[in-house]
């Protein structure tokens, strides 16, 4: 616990770094069912204030 207390914010860095990659790798899919896999991802993480810290999610 207090290693992740310690390393808070390079957790957070890297969360945001695979979900930013994720994002990409999606767009460039021509499927839709990967696109709706990083939104259910993303709402989840919304949810738990770890991303998208405004509170609206992803649809």
């Amino acid at each position: 616990m207090e290693w992740i207390h310690s390393n808070w914010k390079d957790i957070l860095a890297v969360i945001g770094g695979v979900v930013t990659v994720a994002s990409i790798i999606v767009k460039l899919t021509p499927t839709q069912k990967d696109d709706n896999v990083l939104a259910k991802i993303i709402n989840l993480l919304a949810a738990l204030s770890l991303f998208n810290p405004d509170g609206k999610l992803v649809k």
